[in-house]
Order: C-alpha cells, then sequence, then structure tokens
C-alpha cells in the first residue's frame, strides 16, 4: 500500500502510434509514415515522507506488475553512469546518447537479480518495465546529485500491449518525461520554476532519446520512430539508416481502430517478405516503390487537409486518401501479410464505401477504417455492430494529437 505525505506531485500522459504507410517497405529503406494514436498511456510519481529506509513503489497494472524496491541500493549501485567509449567530460541527463548503453544496462541487470532474487520468474514484460524504470530513473538522477526520497509511481495505458500500437515507447515517454519533470521541480536552481508548463521542444527532443535507449532494451535495435511519434504526436516521417522527422502538420483523422484478435509475429512476418523477395525480387521491389510513392503522395494529401484551406476540397482529399489506404492494403496483401480476419473487416468497410488498411506488421493485428467529416454516425455505428458481432474490438478515435502532455 502507498503511503506517506506527498512531497512533489507530477502527471504526464502519451500516445501510442500507428504505422499509416510503409510497413515492410522500410525495411528496404523506404519512407514510413507513423501518426499519434488517440489512445493513451499515463503515469503518476509521487515523492513521498516516509519512515524507514526509502523505497520504490511501482504499480502497473497493464503488465500485472506491483513491486516494492528499495532506493539505497539503487543510489550505491547505479548512480554515476559512465559516459561512452572515446566521449570525453562528465555525463549529464541532457546526454542520453552519450550514456555507455550496454555497460549502464549491465549494471542495472546485476542489481535487479540482487534486490528481487525472483527476478528470472518474471514475464518479459514486467523484466523490461524495472529494467527500464531503473536505467531511467539512474541516469536521469545519477548526475544531478539531487536527494531522492520514497516514490509512488502509478500507470495506466488505454493501448494493447504487443499490438503494434507503441505501447512500449508511449510507456517509456511517459516515465522519461515524468522523472525529469520531477527532477526539475526539486532542483534549486528552479525555484520559480513554472509548474504549469507544458514540455519545451528541447525537453521533449531528451525525452525522445531517453525513450529510445529503453525501445533498446525492449526491442534490441529499433528504429526510432515510434519514441519520436509518442513523444512529438502528429506525423513522423522515417526512412532506415537515418533519423525520424517531425513532420508540422496538424492532423484530426477520425478512424475505427479494430483489434482483430489474431496474434501475429513481426519477426516472422518480415522473414517472409524477404523469403518471397527472394524468389521474385523484380516484382517485389516494384511493390516497395509503390509503397514509398504512397507514402510521399499521403503526406502531401495530409498536408493540404491539415492545411484548411480550399474547404470546398475537403471531400475529394480525403476521397484521395482513402484510395491511398486502399492501394496500400493491396499492395501489402500481395506481399502475403493480410489475414481474412483483416480481409472480413476491409470488406465490412467496403460495404459502407469506407477505406481499410491493415497497420503494422500485418498476418493480423490491427486495422484501421477511414471516417470522413462526412460520413453520416449511423453508418459509422452500422460498422462498428457488426465488427463487434464479428467478434473484433473497435475503438473510434482519433490519429495526429498532441504527443508528451503534462496533466493537471
Amino acid at each position: 500500500m502507498f503511503n506517506g505525505m506527498d512531497l512533489y506531485t507530477v502527471s504526464v500522459s502519451a500516445p501510442g502510434k500507428v504505422i499509416l504507410h510503409g510497413e515492410h517497405s522500410v525495411v528496404y529503406g523506404k519512407t514510413a509514415i507513423a501518426v499519434s494514436l488517440g489512445l493513451r498511456s499515463s503515469i503518476v510519481i509521487k515523492e513521498v515522507h516516509s519512515t524507514g529506509d526509502p523505497t520504490v513503489n511501482i504499480h502497473l497494472p497493464c503488465v500485472d506488475l506491483q513491486e516494492t524496491l528499495p532506493l539505497k541500493p539503487m543510489v550505491e549501485a547505479l548512480f554515476n553512469p559512465q559516459l561512452s567509449p572515446n566521449v570525453t567530460g562528465k555525463f549529464s541527463w541532457r546526454l542520453p546518447d552519450k550514456l555507455n548503453h550496454e555497460k549502464h544496462l549491465r549494471k542495472v541487470e546485476d542489481l535487479l537479480h540482487i534486490i528481487k532474487p525472483n527476478f528470472d520468474t518474471l514475464q518479459n514484460n514486467q523484466k523490461n518495465s524495472l529494467r527500464s524504470f531503473l536505467y531511467l530513473f539512474s541516469g536521469i538522477y545519477g548526475s544531478t546529485h539531487l536527494p531522492v526520497k520514497s516514490m509512488n509511481i502509478s500507470m495506466g495505458s488505454e493501448l494493447t500491449i504487443g499490438a503494434g500500437t507503441g505501447s512500449s515507447a508511449s510507456f517509456a515517454v511517459c516515465l522519461a518525461g515524468a522523472l525529469i519533470r520531477l527532477m526539475k521541480l526539486k532542483s534549486a536552481s528552479y525555484d520559480y520554476y513554472d509548474q504549469s508548463e507544458d514540455f519545451t521542444m528541447t525537453e521533449k527532443e531528451i525525452i525522445s532519446e531517453w525513450a529510445y535507449n529503453c525501445e533498446r532494451i525492449m526491442h534490441g535495435s529499433p528504429s526510432g520512430i515510434d519514441n519520436a511519434t509518442c513523444t512529438f504526436g502528429s506525423m513522423v516521417s522515417f526512412k532506415k539508416g537515418g533519423k525520424p522527422r517531425v513532420l508540422n502538420i496538424r492532423l484530426n483523422l477520425r478512424v475505427l481502430l479494430v483489434d482483430s484478435r489474431v496474434s501475429r509475429e513481426t519477426r516472422a512476418l518480415v522473414v517472409k517478405v524477404a523469403a518471397l523477395r527472394q524468389r521474385n525480387m523484380g516484382a517485389v521491389d516494384h511493390i516497395m516503390e509503390a509503397c514509398d510513392h504512397l507514402a510521399h503522395t499521403a503526406t502531401q494529401v495530409l498536408e493540404k487537409i491539415s492545411s484548411g484551406k480550399c474547404e470546398s476540397d475537403t471531400e475529394s482529399d480525403y476521397q484521395h486518401l482513402a484510395e491511398l489506404w486502399e492501394m496500400n492494403h493491396c499492395l501489402l496483401a500481395a506481399l502475403g501479410v493480410s489475414h481474412p480476419a483483416l480481409e472480413t473487416i476491409r470488406s465490412a468497410a467496403r460495404e459502407r464505401s469506407l477505406a481499410c488498411k491493415l497497420t503494422g506488421a500485418g498476418g493480423g493485428g490491427y486495422a484501421m477504417v477511414l471516417i470522413p467529416p462526412s460520413t453520416p454516425r449511423s453508418t459509422v455505428d452500422s460498422l462498428a455492430g457488426q465488427l463487434l458481432e464479428h467478434g473484433f474490438r473497435v475503438t473510434e478515435t482519433r490519429l495526429g494529437g498532441p504527443g508528451i502532455t503534462l496533466e493537471m
């Protein structure tokens, strides 16, 4: 149970994400477009007075985790994080990309096995949640020399874990943002810090870098597109080998997000596409080129929609976007990554003249149905009802909303 008098309370939220265009083709150097999802994760950190040795109480119901960890061993073993080899100077929380990631993670791993002897019996997502907390907490606070006190950390999420909607990145962004905000409130140099002021662009860049390091813990070699989208919101463009680029586009796309409830393994689907390409290189490469063209064209259409100009063209712009969604889905289906459940969802949408595409790796997972502004409410309700009867999960939401946000 949490107890004690609160010293500081920080609450932030961050969105999930979906891939709008570029699934699979991004693996082959083509452009991918991701957008923030209206479904969000939120975290509350309370620093509290306590009697006895300070602890961290962690409550993460989304991964069925509730732990109490001692603070003193964290400070002794993990504070004073080291810079990467060949980097001179002293480490600062403002330079997460300069942290010796592998060395720091090893120290985190070693400590967890000491303070939590049954660590190896936990589920993977529970282990990664604890790794990420210790990594971020010690990485951010370890160079500040601020006194640390007992904390209660509670997190909730509207996102389904492991479904391709950026749940791990959303978690990492929330945690990094909340810890940085708490640190700034505690710091003597911020006596006149406006607690209601939202995150600055510089802070968001630092948060995104810390979240990227957490994504490395959870996924090995992430692209960076998930943490960037969850941090900055709106729309993010990415090409392999480069850094994600946040596009200054104000979106508010209305969609039905439909969970096919068919589990899939991203790695297996990527391998499947690679095998298909090996047998049919010319054809598959043309599909990848077409996917790249769709991503660029969709960006132009979305820029036009978001500009608010040419109101009379809104309907035709949405029609153009719908065509791009339909073509993108069919190209992905040609790569063999659709699924009968996804085709059932798409067929129900097409019966009502609505565009639908899979999002993410395919083979199950989620489909998205585009709902233009002119769509009657009765049409949306009818489609949602039919999909629910088929056993799918249906959520009406928006794409392209804000990134990490301070909650008051």
